[in-house]
């Protein structure tokens, strides 16, 4: 019976995000360069991946197209992984906590892999914090009441939705 308090721990601090609108399911390796296009970067650009996980978008972005990368995650297990990952790319910083309490206004792009019952707050946060022109990419589900930019659909995998921000950062 003492041997499913460690399986239990490791569920809770490995799926801690669920409890904040953010269950992992890590974006797939093959739609990278999908979000990619859709983001347009370019070397030197500030990429956010918010509930970035295990960090591997942000990993390969970094080595391939040497764009600079910010993770924001809240599960701790998730976050000590990539944190000690990141130790070897000079481009890849991984923070902890609620991405709510961090400053977003030096993103060129953010990625977005969440429910959409976070997208009301999450909007008034990104239309607060960002400046004109920085791409904002959702995964699965669009903004409501917003038409995106572009959208990449693929039968069989998820669907992208890239959003640009106008005057005082609204979409």
């Amino acid at each position: 019976m003492y041997f499913l308090i460690p399986i239990l721990i490791l569920i809770i601090l490995t799926f801690t995000g669920a409890f904040f609108a953010a269950v992992w399911l890590p974006t797939k390796k093959e739609d990278f360069d999908r979000i990619t296009k859709l983001a347009g970067l370019r070397p030197g650009m500030l990429f956010y991946d918010l509930g970035s996980g295990d960090g591997e978008l942000l990993f390969y972005l970094s080595k391939k197209y040497n764009v600079n990368c910010v993770g924001i995650e809240i599960s701790p297990l998730l976050f000590l992984y990539s944190k000690i990952k990141s130790l070897f790319y000079k481009n890849v910083k991984i923070y902890y906590g609620d991405f709510y309490k961090y400053d977003l206004s030096k993103a060129d792009i953010v990625y977005i892999f969440l429910l959409p019952k976070s997208y009301a707050r999450l909007r008034k946060k990104l239309e607060t914090e960002l400046r004109k022109d920085v791409k904002i990419i959702l995964s699965s589900w669009p903004f409501e009441d917003c038409e995106p930019n572009q959208i990449d659909k693929k039968e069989k995998a998820f669907t992208y939705y890239s959003y640009i921000t106008k005057e005082n950062g609204y979409l």
